[in-house]
């Protein structure tokens, strides 16, 4: 076995490995890469780290990804880690800690967090007996039909971006994002992968920006492709109609990308419930081209509370500090966490 980093011509064989795991149960999902894995983490992240696991002929055997990010913690912008990606061949005998190790000793950060989705007890079991990670909160991931919330009448500007609103944005951003934990850092309004200005929405009063937020595609380099159904979701795939009328997102048709995006970086003054419920019934009156949007939530927040008042799907999971050092207990912070769900 060779543990190594990976180059762009390991493109095509972590393409096959991550292809090869995909979901089971009733919905058969793929979650995809296409059409270079190696090119679509560069993309997503310029300094993102990636170890493998290969064999002598080449052929990648597992993987783990760190993508280093700048966030805000307790109102310092710092860099963190972001480990993600972990892919292993069935049958391989592959140490994941020894990557993990390899991983941490040749990194360029210092602190790392990771999700793991609450029905992934395996992943979850391996890093915790080892005292390796640290839950921090529990997290919601919300797919809802855009016809879900209603526009309603208000006093506010609802706008798409331009060009000229990037300096508000950016102090925007940098005022109202400092208070969380863990909410990315701007420091240009095109600092994420296939996102510029105009991706983005405001709210505003007649003073100043009271909310903002981007509808993000990421299909030019990462997908979920649905591969077939079972039961009741079979069932389900011949009523999208239905779904629709009920206002449930419909089920992607098979082997097609999902057509979806997410509501990223959305951030309200003072997290007002009000604000966030207007602000939402607009974007997704902008996201009508869309069959789902996706936004997540730290489970308790004022953005999760309006968010469970409409119908949706959930997806469940924890975030995680890893803690290499074993120091044996999770970070208190001082401001409230908000993690960005289409860096997740």
């Amino acid at each position: 076995m060779i543990y190594r980093h990976a180059t762009p011509d390991d493109g095509p064989e972590m393409l096959r490995l991550i292809e090869s795991h995909p979901s089971s149960g009733g919905m058969k999902i793929l979650y995809t890469r296409r059409p270079d894995a190696y090119k679509s983490y560069i993309t997503e992240c310029p300094d993102a780290e990636i170890i493998l696991c290969a064999n002598e002929d080449n052929r990648v055997l597992a993987q783990i990804v760190c993508l280093p990010r700048k966030v805000y913690i307790d109102r310092k912008a710092q860099t963190v880690g972001y480990v993600t990606g972990l892919h292993k061949e069935n049958g391989a005998l592959i140490n994941i800690l020894k990557m993990l190790d390899i991983g941490h000793s040749q990194s360029t950060v210092k602190h790392f967090f990771c999700s793991i989705l609450d029905d992934n007890k395996t992943a979850h079991d391996l890093l915790s007996k080892r005292g390796l990670i640290h839950p921090i909160c529990d997290y919601t991931t919300y797919l809802f039909n855009p016809s879900a919330f209603k526009l309603s009448k208000h006093n506010f500007k609802f706008s798409r971006a331009a060009t000229g609103d990037t300096d508000r944005l950016l102090a925007f951003y940098s005022e109202v994002g400092s208070e969380y934990s863990y909410f990315p850092f701007f420091e240009t309004m095109d600092n994420f992968a296939k996102l510029t200005v105009s991706d983005f929405f405001i709210l505003e009063d007649s003073k100043k920006v009271i909310a903002a937020c981007a509808l993000w595609n990421q299909q030019a380099y990462k997908q979920y492709i649905a591969l077939g159904y079972k039961g009741f979701y079979r069932l389900a795939l011949h009523c999208n109609p239905l779904l629709r009328f009920l206002r449930y997102p419909p089920l992607p048709k098979t082997s097609t990308a999902a057509n979806f995006a997410y509501i990223s970086f959305m951030l309200c003054r003072k997290d007002s419930l009000d604000v966030a419920r207007t602000f939402l019934g607009e974007l997704a009156a902008a996201g009508r081209g869309y069959d789902f949007l996706t936004v997540g939530a730290v489970n308790g927040d004022e953005l999760g509370k309006t968010l469970n008042a409409v119908k949706n799907i959930k997806i469940s999971s924890k975030l995680c500090v890893i803690d290499y050092d074993k120091n044996g207990s999770a970070p208190v912070y001082k401001t409230p966490l908000r993690f960005e769900c289409a860096l997740l």
